[in-house]
């Protein structure tokens, strides 16, 4: 395998800063390489976001690691295994609309306000 598509395999598990899914293979581009500084587009499919991260590949005989600076690495996971908690349901929706419809504010208020401390 050679290096662009072996970094685009490790790559394709780790997540997105702004939705926490994983970038898949498919939207993963190598920009340029520069010794063993590897600049990547990774663009994610699930919430639209863009990032360039900067990426080394250290090989130590036959083994490669990869160091990507603060991308995150999926979580190991059993595709089997049922989720957490009941699935949501069209209520759970409606509830959300009525909570937010009315709200002015960032993210910090909205989580304040289910904790009982406005800020």
């Amino acid at each position: 395998m050679d290096a662009e598509r072996w970094l685009t395999s490790e790559l394709a598990s780790f997540v997105c800063a702004a939705c926490g899914q994983a970038y898949g293979k498919g939207r993963i581009q190598l920009i340029a390489q520069r010794d063993e500084l590897y600049f990547v587009d990774l663009s994610c499919e699930h919430c639209g976001s863009q990032a360039v991260a900067i990426v080394t590949i250290e090989v130590d005989g036959d083994r490669a690691t990869l160091e990507g600076g603060e991308l995150v690495r999926a979580p190991e996971t059993d595709p089997d295994a049922a989720p957490d908690g009941p699935p949501i349901s069209p209520d759970d929706v409606i509830d959300a609309h009525e909570v937010l419809k009315d709200f002015e504010g960032d993210i910090h208020q909205l989580i304040a306000r289910f904790h009982g401390a406005e800020r």
